[in-house]
């Protein structure tokens, strides 16, 4: 077995929730230090002869930068990432950070540094930047008490599922535009942000629109559920509770998932379609998707390019009726297994260089 060994910085402390370190450093965290006895490291079934967590630089891998790069810029230290490259270029190693947040920020660039990030535009953005997958809880184990997926045999006429946030309210429209437009005049206002442009997008109304062209397609069957708010505008722990169950019933409960991005250009809903075994619809809109080079990203998801968009419906039934009985359960049994055994921190991390 190839041993990784990892080093981890401990030279710069915040404040911060756990859930917001970068998730490869998770695992290692334990009482604000890191160790290789932490609550995730036996979670997420990390073996201590695979990943050696090492307090010595020349000793190591890759170097791990435990925090979002944007809290080090928010502390107006990013000089701090400056020294981690000179480091790495040092024991030439390479060291990787996490960008969080929507909205497409751009932070300095080093050497030795790579960036992973969910959002963004692939063609605005250099190759130190990479995509990288949602951080989610296995919910067909926990919901559904099971292991191995219920697969789906093919039918005549396929069924299309959607869940969420899709709608041409006024109020929901005008509710957008409006985050959309303080965010361009906050980002347009300091010239320290450098951000990179996002087009407006609306993305409840062009879920809506979309979804409505596939409803008047003949050849489809539809199980969608509109909402004007988020999660149903759900606040209660019953409410979480309810809406969490009708929208993975959703899924469950469908052959293909529409999975078109939120107000940042990516879609959660993509990993979630990929964990619950189903096969995703996904409009890329200039998206980037984690590890290019080593997922075949278009054996996962029927493929549609934003400009194809008004062919939606027509793509969706021209690949049903291509694809085989045998390939399309195999498709489903590969897509929970890219979730569950490659979207993985373990797996990333023995990927990494």
């Amino acid at each position: 077995m190839n041993i990784k060994n990892i080093f981890i910085p401990n030279d710069f402390k915040i404040s911060i929730d756990k859930r917001e370190l970068f998730l490869l450093v998770r695992p290692f965290f334990k009482k604000n230090s890191w160790a290789q006895e932490g609550e995730m490291f036996h979670e997420w079934n990390f073996d201590q002869k695979e990943f050696n967590l090492t307090k010595k630089i020349e000793d190591s891998s890759f170097l791990l930068i435990p925090y979002p790069i944007n809290y080090y810029f928010e502390t107006n230290s990013m000089h701090i990432i400056k020294n981690y490259s000179q480091l790495c270029m040092s024991y030439n190693i390479n060291g990787y950070g996490y960008i969080s947040g929507d909205y497409p920020k751009y932070y300095k660039e080093f050497k030795n540094i790579t960036y992973f990030r969910m959002g963004g535009y692939r063609s605005k953005l250099s190759e130190k930047n990479q995509g990288f997958p949602a951080a989610l809880t296995d919910q067909f184990l926990k919901i559904y008490k099971k292991e191995k997926i219920i697969l789906r045999k093919k039918k005549e006429i396929p069924v299309v599922g959607f869940c969420g946030l899709a709608s041409n309210n006024l109020i929901t429209k005008t509710k957008q535009n409006i985050k959309y437009i303080i965010d361009t005049i906050d980002n347009n206002s300091n010239p320290f942000k450098k951000n990179i442009y996002q087009p407006k997008f609306n993305s409840a109304y062009e879920r809506f629109s979309i979804l409505k062209q596939i409803e008047e397609s003949e050849h489809i069957d539809t199980n969608f559920i509109f909402r004007n708010q988020y999660r149903g505008g759900a606040i209660t722990k019953d409410q979480y509770k309810k809406t969490t169950l009708e929208y993975y019933d959703n899924i469950i409960n469908s052959d293909y998932i529409f999975c078109l991005r939120g107000y940042g250009n990516f879609s959660v809903r993509l990993y979630e379609t990929l964990m619950m075994g189903r096969i995703p619809i996904f409009l890329n809109t200039d998206c980037l998707l984690p590890f290019p080079k080593l997922i075949k990203w278009k054996d996962h998801v029927v493929w549609i390019e934003w400009e194809e968009k008004d062919k939606v419906a027509d793509i969706i039934k021209a690949f049903h009726r291509k694809i085989s009985e045998k390939d399309f359960r195999q498709r489903q049994t590969n897509n929970r297994k890219l979730w569950n055994e490659i979207l993985k921190p373990k797996w990333i991390l023995r990927n990494l260089i």
